[in-house]
């Protein structure tokens, strides 16, 4: 497989993968507004996908690529790097959730997601994963201004409540463990396949979730259709959309992982116009094409 054919693959993962989670958040919303507590929604997120990527990573280290790669045969650093990732992932959901019972749901998620990708830049320039230049300042602030376009209320974000200042940094916490997670999956050793990371990942970030959800009580779905919802999410959105953006985004820049995964607001408003009736204004429409421009750029900088 040529350069460009593989760099075109990772990014078709890592934007299946905020396709993905930008449907998720209909869906989560759905069950949320049901009843489900947040924090039990998250732990059904990384518990209910465990069974197929443990399948999944059995059936890859049957094989002689898979065998080196199971877990005794991982060196320490390695084995910290897939449980820290999962950790991470799993404090990311924890922070974002906390952020949004302090200052509602806009605010928290726009830190979250704008801050994440300056965040990834900064540790790559300066560890010497990728080099600075005019294609990635340019790329990164043409995403930045696209998710803020998408994401920005009618009305402004309002006046902030009395304990704005802690939401603000549970907000920015969930951003520096959302470039954690990116970091940690574009740096992931080759020789450890994606589902392996993955199923190590997920593990971990069920752990960490379990100790979270129980002290505050596990809310279950009360019905066929929150069943179903759940299901999905743990599935399809969280274990499927993962394992697709832990493959893309090794074979990446963590940049370019980062700002596709950036695709996630832009589907969520177009299902919301599409499945609820919910148009996209034109500034929206604007903040798409500026998102789109982004990741051709970064693209063109990916294949250069």
């Amino acid at each position: 497989m040529n350069a460009r054919m593989s760099a075109a693959l990772a990014w078709g993962g890592v934007l299946l993968a905020g396709a993905l989670w930008g449907g998720g958040a209909l869906v989560a919303q759905f069950l949320i507004h049901g009843g489900i507590a947040p924090q039990s929604l998250a732990l059904a997120r990384f518990a209910l996908g465990l069974p197929l990527l443990w399948l999944l990573h059995w059936r890859q280290a049957a094989t002689p690529a898979g065998r080196d790669a199971r877990w005794r045969g991982l060196a320490s650093r390695e084995r910290f790097q897939l449980l820290a990732t999962g950790a991470a992932m799993a404090l990311n959901v924890s922070c974002w959730f906390l952020g949004i019972a302090q200052l509602g749901a806009a605010l928290p998620t726009v830190i979250s997601i704008c801050c994440a990708p300056v965040l990834v830049a900064l540790a790559s320039v300066a560890r010497g994963y990728e080099r600075f230049g005019m294609r990635l300042f340019a790329g990164l602030v043409l995403a930045l201004a696209g998710v803020l376009l998408l994401v920005l209320p009618q009305g402004g974000w309002g006046p902030l409540p009395a304990g704005h200042a802690v939401g603000l940094a549970w907000s920015f916490a969930s951003a520096c463990c959302y470039a954690l997670v990116v970091l940690g999956n574009a740096r992931m050793p080759a020789r450890v396949p994606a589902v392996t990371a993955s199923a190590w990942g997920m593990t971990a970030a069920a752990l960490c979730m379990l100790a979270v959800a129980v002290p505050l009580g596990i809310t279950w779905p009360a019905d066929g259709m929150q069943w179903l919802g759940v299901g999905y999410t743990g599935v399809v959105t969280t274990s499927l959309a993962y394992l697709a953006f832990a493959w893309g985004a090794r074979r990446l820049s963590p940049t370019a992982a980062v700002v596709g995964s950036l695709v996630e607001p832009l589907v969520a408003a177009v299902f919301a116009a599409l499945l609820l009736a919910e148009p996209m204004a034109s500034r929206q429409w604007a903040g798409a094409l500026a998102l789109g421009a982004a990741m051709l750029l970064l693209m063109a900088r990916t294949d250069g």
